[in-house]
């Protein structure tokens, strides 16, 4: 072909420079190049994200999968947990009262209250902060005691570590699980929990001896001790710090619930202390969701699992 013969526009590569014979051919336009050797071919559909936690972190009791880690902090209102914790007791009654009913009958045992002296009690109990774990796990109430006896200190570790196994309860609702007899007793160490059991019983009878001061402080700074223990497994001590900086952070709406909860046990000890039965179930379950909300823990949403 001649210099002045045209070229055909519709010939292929026409006109353009062929590539050199020596080096790597440059793909074509829209082509995918092909991997280098060894390296592991891109997915052909959607990356999916990694599941929440990992899988050596399941999510806590069964419950929605969003362990601790995953979800932030925040605030609640009283009127909120309280509202929760009916929704909890309404779907599992049952259970509560039975579990109230054994709290009761444990007090009664070791503090040898006979059938008419349970009103008057009860009405104490309430009074010294029947609401708050501590409270719970001292005796039903700070200002109630068991006495200086061996037997009076085996009933407060036992009502100790049923206090615990209640905020267990109320943690397993708080994650949409159902709290039954068969779950319970699952905590991570009955060790820990009658080790805590002690440190605030201490720390309780050094509160009183600072003209009653201490122990107030303990009440309302110390609630989220054993949640600690239970929920995340920390030690006693480390349990008992973390739930006073955790309250001092949020003092305000901890201390609204407290007196919340404080005012429904009253209530609920007047008629013949039967109240109870509906008002400790609230108080565990709102505390705990009180907890999971300001620790960033799963808080299930709908009715209660069956």
């Amino acid at each position: 072909m001649s210099e002045n013969t045209p070229q055909n526009p519709y010939e292929p590569n026409a006109g353009a420079t062929p590539p050199p014979s020596d080096g790597p051919t440059p793909p074509s336009s829209g082509a995918v190049p092909p991997n280098p050797a060894g390296a592991t071919p891109p997915p052909s559909g959607p990356v999916q994200p990694p599941a929440y936690g990992g899988a050596s972190q399941p999510p806590a009791y069964g419950g929605p999968a969003v362990p601790y880690g995953t979800q932030p902090a925040s605030p609640f209102q009283v009127g909120e947990a309280l509202r929760f914790a009916w929704d909890r007791f309404k779907g599992n009654w049952l259970f509560w009262v039975l579990f109230v009913l054994l709290l009761l009958v444990v007090f009664g045992i070791f503090n040898g209250s006979s059938i008419a002296e349970y009103s008057d009690r009860a009405n104490d109990a309430a009074q010294a902060q029947l609401s708050t774990g501590v409270g719970m796990g001292m005796g039903i109430g700070t200002g109630v005691s068991f006495g200086s006896t061996s037997l009076g200190l085996l009933g407060s570790l036992v009502l100790s570590v049923l206090s615990a196994l209640g905020i267990n309860a109320g943690l397993r609702e708080v994650s949409g699980e159902k709290a039954t007899w068969g779950n319970l007793f699952k905590i991570n160490s009955y060790g820990m929990v009658i080790l805590t059991a002690l440190l605030l019983l201490v720390a309780n009878f050094v509160g009183l001896l600072l003209c009653g001061l201490g122990a107030i402080a303990l009440a309302i700074f110390a609630p989220f001790t054993y949640h600690h223990v239970v929920d995340k497994g920390l030690g006693a001590w480390t349990a008992l710090t973390s739930s006073f900086r955790l309250v001092g952070k949020n003092f305000g709406a901890v201390f609204l619930l407290e007196l919340a909860l404080l005012g429904i046990n009253i209530l609920g000890s007047i008629p013949c202390g039967l109240g109870l039965f509906i008002t400790l179930p609230l108080s565990i379950v709102a505390m705990a969701f009180a907890f999971r909300r300001l620790t960033g823990g799963p808080v299930a949403a709908g009715p209660v699992a069956a």
